[in-house]
């Protein structure tokens, strides 16, 4: 008892130490927290960071398959309020087919909110994004998807009877085509099945909007066959600012002459100024390529090995400014894409395949340094704390015994201003933990 009273002091003095300066974010936050299962006649709800409850409030809308967008609750009650808290929930399942909504958006505005009432939209207008302080937009779980977790986030299989953009290529959500290894890294891969080729698209749930995106690859690149594309890029179904396509393409696009591989793109590609080739380095195998979307401009860069905030000279393969137009966000989502150039077959006749790291996002503007709150306890052989957090930022918790060999134990993604960690062990040695956010 003695030594896990000492363990218990050293841990909380470890925890304690890192001081508690409570959540900072530079813009408003808005987070659907509870997101109802397809079908279900729940509640949807959230919470509102940095918004003021006498000033704004939230705007609701479903997108049914085969129906379009419509605002929720009702028309005649277009905002729903927020509490004190920030906090807020409503009801999205009025009647008719509203269970089988596919996506949900919610958008954080001003009380004097009043644009028209959707009512079977195909898309969101444009007015609708411009009048948000902030947005969230989620795709749920549906019958006939298949599913899956990478990098943090869910994400769904693009599958399809025929042919399908782009390319037209046929998509297959097969798990010979899109796959999870062992440490989590994603494979897509492209199949030659029964005299059909098949590729793989992989799309994210949620929007991100503004900030940065980051895609690592586990692969070589600069060997792909001419008729082999590797998209990382947003997309909209709404076509207002070019489907809100910004593009990171490995790809020769059919030339093997073309000493290049890689592109920067904001589409449309074929107006001057919105594209840019470069090479990535001949059989280099870990890089990472980004773009960082403001609202005024999209910087560019590509990188040896993994993501670095200040990267030597050395490590940058190639970095681009665009500020011609700059799309806004709306409901765009993520995708990452291994398809064959006008659907044609890859010229040596092979399958190829893709190994992509991780993929992550990270909000525009400073971190707050990692912050502890004082609820650290010891029961049971665990360890328990909560780290202060901004959504969508990553927390590294490393542990020592001594005070100098930190090792990492956990990398957090925050999904909300709280996260949770956790750790058991036996005792009979002093224990010292420290939490850092990454860039």
């Amino acid at each position: 008892m003695v030594n896990r009273e000492r363990n218990v002091k050293n841990l909380l003095f470890a925890c304690l130490a890192v001081g508690w300066t409570g959540l900072a974010t530079a813009n408003p936050v808005l987070l659907i927290t509870n997101l109802p299962p397809y079908g279900s006649a729940s509640p949807v709800g959230g919470v509102a960071i940095g918004s003021d409850p006498n000033q704004n409030a939230i705007a609701l809308f479903i997108y049914v398959p085969g129906a379009g967008w419509w605002s929720k609750p009702a028309c005649a009650q277009p905002l729903t309020p927020l509490g004190s808290d920030g906090s807020w929930s409503a009801d999205i399942t009025m009647g008719g087919s509203d269970k089988t909504a596919s996506r949900v958006a919610a958008l954080l505005v001003s009380t004097n909110y009043n644009e028209e009432c959707i009512q079977g939209s195909g898309s969101l207008p444009t007015n609708v994004f411009a009048r948000g302080l902030a947005s969230a937009v989620v795709t749920r779980a549906t019958p006939g998807k298949r599913w899956l977790s990478f990098s943090g986030y869910d994400w769904w299989v693009k599958a399809g009877t025929g042919a399908l953009g782009p390319g037209p290529n046929y998509f297959s959500d097969s798990n010979s085509n899109v796959w999870l290894d062992a440490s989590g890294q994603l494979h897509l891969k492209i199949t030659n099945r029964s005299n059909q080729w098949q590729c793989a698209e992989l799309v994210s749930a949620r929007t991100f909007g503004l900030g940065n995106y980051r895609f690592e690859l586990n692969s070589r690149v600069d060997n792909l066959d001419p008729n082999l594309v590797l998209g990382l890029f947003t997309w909209s179904d709404d076509p207002v600012y070019a489907n809100r396509e910004i593009d990171v393409e490995c790809s020769r696009f059919g030339n093997p002459a073309d000493p290049t591989c890689a592109q920067f793109v904001v589409q449309p590609y074929n107006l001057p100024g919105h594209l840019t080739r470069y090479s990535v380095p001949v059989a280099l195998t870990n890089s990472t390529h980004l773009f960082i979307w403001e609202s005024n401009r999209i910087r560019f860069e590509s990188q040896r090995n993994g993501y670095s905030a200040n990267p030597i000279a050395g490590n940058v393969i190639s970095t681009w400014d665009y500020s011609l137009s700059t799309p806004q966000p709306g409901d765009e989502n993520v995708r990452l894409n291994f398809w064959l150039m006008n659907g044609l077959p890859p010229t040596n006749g092979r399958e190829a395949e893709i190994v992509i790291k991780s993929f992550q996002f990270a909000p525009l503007g400073a971190s707050a340094p990692a912050s502890l709150t004082n609820s650290a306890l010891f029961q049971s052989g665990a360890f328990y704390f909560q780290l202060e957090t901004q959504p969508d930022r990553r927390y590294e918790v490393q542990e020592t015994s001594n005070l100098r060999d930190w090792i990492t134990v956990d990398t957090i993604l925050a999904t909300n201003t709280v996260a949770d960690f956790s750790e058991y062990f036996s005792g009979g040695q002093n224990r010292f933990f420290r939490a850092i956010t990454l860039p």
